[in-house]
C-alpha cells in the first residue's frame, strides 16, 4: 500500500493516516495491537480513495466503526484499518439520514426530539449506525431492519444504495457480514408518537440496560447470540450462561460481569487470547449443561503476526 500516495492528498477534515498505530483506543474492549496503517475517513470520497488504494495494492482491510462488538488480537493486524467517521445527520420529515459513523445513540436523540417513534428500542445500544446495520442490532423484540428504508454502500470502488430486501437481514445478521461491502449511510423511516409514552418506554429500557453497562468497563457487550431452540424460540443466552455458573469464570484480566453473564469485561490488562479463554469456558459449560453450542455474536479477528510496512 502507498501511504505516501494517500498521506499526499489527505486533509485533517477528509482523512487521516497513520502507520502502526494500536488499535485498542478504538475499541470498546480496549484490547488491539498495531495496524499497519490506520485510516480515520470523514468523508465519502476520503472512503473512496483509501478503500480503491487498498484494492489497487492488494493490501487487506478491517473496518471498525464504534468498535462495539469487537475484539482484535494483541498481534494487531496485518494491513489497513479503516475507522469509519462519515457522522453527519439529517431529519427530514418522518425520515432520518445518518453516515455509517455517527453515533447510533445520536439518531435515537434526534429521533426522541421530534417525537419521531420506532427507534425506541436502540435506547443506550452502543456503536455506530454502520455496525449496527451490518449486524442487525437491536433488543426488546426489535431490529434496526425494522426501520431502515435504504443503506448506500461502497462495493468495491463504487458508491450503491440498496433496499434492505437486499442485504438479507436475520436476527443478528446481514449479507454485509459476507462481504466486505462497507456502510457508508443509512435512512430511517419512522411514525409520528407521543413524546411522553415514547419517554416512559426509552426510560423502562434504560433502566433495564443500566446495571450491565457499568461506566468505565471496558466490554464489548453480549458476547454470543441468543440460541434459536428447535420451535422457532429463542432463549437468553445470558439466562444460560448464569444457570451454567458462568459469572465465576475468569482469566488473567477478563472475567465475566458480575450482573450479566453474556458480557465479557476486560478488568485492566485483559489480552484478548484470555478473553477468549474466557468465552471457550463459558460456551463449555452451556454445552455441558444444556447442549447447547452457543454462537459469538462478537467479531473475532486474529492474526497470528504483525510487520508494518
Amino acid at each position: 500500500m502507498s501511504f505516501e500516495t494517500l498521506t499526499a492528498t489527505a486533509t485533517p477534515e477528509t482523512l487521516l493516516l497513520r502507520k502502526n498505530a494500536p488499535i485498542a483506543p478504538y475499541t470498546t474492549f480496549g484490547i488491539g495491537g498495531p495496524a499497519d496503517f490506520l485510516a480515520e475517513v470523514y468523508t465519502e470520497g476520503a472512503l473512496q480513495q483509501v478503500v480503491r488504494e487498498a484494492m489497487a495494492s492488494g493490501t487487506r482491510w478491517l473496518l471498525i466503526g464504534g468498535g462495539s462488538n469487537l475484539l482484535v488480537g494483541d498481534n494487531g493486524f496485518r494491513g489497513l484499518v479503516i475507522v469509519n467517521k462519515i457522522e453527519h445527520l439529517v431529519v427530514t420529515g418522518n425520515k432520518i439520514v445518518a453516515g455509517a459513523g455517527a453515533d447510533l445513540g445520536e439518531v435515537v436523540e434526534a429521533a426522541r426530539e421530534r417525537s419521531l417513534s420506532g427507534m425506541e428500542f436502540a435506547i443506550d445500544i452502543p456503536g455506530t449506525v454502520g455496525g449496527a446495520v451490518r449486524g442487525n442490532a437491536g433488543a426488546f423484540g426489535r431490529s434496526v431492519a425494522d426501520v431502515l428504508t435504504r443503506v448506500r454502500l461502497l462495493e468495491g470502488p463504487d458508491l450503491v444504495d440498496r433496499a434492505p430486501s437486499e442485504l438479507g437481514f436475520a436476527y443478528r445478521h446481514s449479507r454485509l457480514k459476507e462481504n466486505s461491502n462497507i456502510v457508508v449511510e443509512a435512512e430511517f423511516a419512522l411514525q409520528p408518537g407521543d413524546r411522553a409514552e415514547m419517554d416512559r418506554i426509552m426510560g423502562q429500557h434504560a433502566a433495564q440496560r443500566a446495571r450491565r453497562q457499568e461506566k468505565g468497563l471496558h466490554t464489548a457487550g453480549c458476547f454470543f447470540k441468543n440460541p434459536v431452540l428447535p420451535d422457532g424460540s429463542k432463549i437468553a443466552a445470558g439466562q444460560l450462561l448464569e444457570a451454567a455458573g458462568a459469572k465465576e469464570i475468569r482469566d488473567g484480566g477478563a472475567g465475566v460481569h458480575a450482573f450479566h453473564a453474556n458480557y465479557i469485561v476486560n478488568r485492566g490488562g485483559a489480552s484478548a487470547y484470555e478473553v477468549l479463554r474466557v468465552a471457550d469456558e463459558m460456551k463449555r459449560r452451556v454445552q455441558q449443561a444444556n447442549g447447547i453450542t452457543l454462537e459469538e455474536e462478537v467479531m473475532v479477528v486474529l492474526d497470528p503476526e504483525h510487520a508494518a510496512g
